[in-house]
């Protein structure tokens, strides 16, 4: 487990698919800014077995609230684009009762340096709806820089809406760790 103060991040595990589930499946868990697309319960059970949600393309892992172990999120990270080793990265607080907390800024850093010290990547993307201000402070706060507006790039609740597009370089994030290149 990668563990911050307060939170830890670690992989899936086969007890942890009902919560899966639950959450993937409940719009109102994923909020007004995640696609409102549901994943079926079957879908992932077949994730499970393929990739136990951890492959070179893509893998999810769960943040775990330190004190409890309990799993109140997840964060994920996938290839940006087929032609580079930038990563887009993305993160849920699912127990709305721990949001505002600065959990997920927490959870984010936490997969930020775990991405930059054992990924040969240079670029870190993320994306979010331009209403949605938590998740761009939470990006801000780990040192992403706003590049500007994807128009209508998300589908969410039957409508396309703008995000906001952030993107953190290693030249970046060594210069915040005070380590030079």
């Amino acid at each position: 487990m990668l563990r911050g103060q307060r939170v830890g991040l670690r992989y899936v595990t086969e007890d942890d698919l009902p919560w899966l589930k639950r959450t993937t499946g409940d719009p109102q868990v994923r909020g007004p800014f995640l696609g409102s697309r549901m994943m079926t319960p079957h879908a992932v059970d077949q994730r499970w077995k393929e990739s136990g949600f951890a492959n070179e393309d893509a893998e999810r892992l769960l943040i775990c609230h330190l004190h409890d172990g309990s799993v109140i999120g997840d964060v994920v990270h996938f290839a940006a684009a087929r032609y580079t080793t930038a990563r887009e990265i993305g993160w849920t607080l699912a127990d709305v009762a721990m949001r505002g907390q600065g959990l997920a800024s927490e959870a984010a850093a936490l997969l930020v340096d775990y991405l930059f010290e054992n990924w040969p990547v240079n670029r870190l993307s993320c994306g979010m709806s331009v209403h949605n201000h938590a998740s761009r402070r939470v990006a801000e706060k780990c040192g992403f820089r706003h590049e500007g507006v994807q128009r209508g790039i998300v589908f969410v609740a039957g409508e396309y809406v703008d995000c906001h597009a952030l993107s953190l370089l290693r030249s970046d994030w060594l210069a915040m760790k005070g380590r030079g290149e």
